[in-house]
């Protein structure tokens, strides 16, 4: 099997542990959350873009993104257009879509 190298959006929000957003939310380019988001999330434009979620980071609401990459807890659907990897610690409680999809052991998934 041939890997193809990925390429990334650079990061340029980042959401600290200690912030919690409540209400939906839309972003350009990359984002890091490592804090909590009561709300959907989705990327605004047809631009790349990248979610990346730190170990212990929640969303509560649906996502919808290019690329992510997810460590903490995402309790609605996720909707990716291109890549979606599940690290160890991550939990999808809600339906998939993706073009692409890794999963490492440990990952939990409840939904389609």
């Amino acid at each position: 099997m041939i890997k193809k190298k990925r390429k990334f959006v650079a990061i340029t929000t980042l959401i600290d542990k200690d912030i919690v957003i409540s209400g939906d939310t839309t972003y350009t380019g990359g984002i890091r959350i490592d804090g909590k988001i009561n709300g959907n999330l989705k990327v605004h434009g047809e631009e790349d873009s990248l979610l990346i979620m730190g170990q212990g980071s929640k969303i509560t609401g649906d996502v919808e993104v290019e690329k992510a990459i997810i460590n903490g807890e995402i309790n609605g659907n996720i909707k990716c257009h291109d890549y979606l990897e599940l690290n160890t610690n991550a939990v999808v409680n809600g339906s998939m879509e993706y073009d692409i999809l890794e999963i490492h052991e440990g990952s939990k998934i409840t939904g389609n």
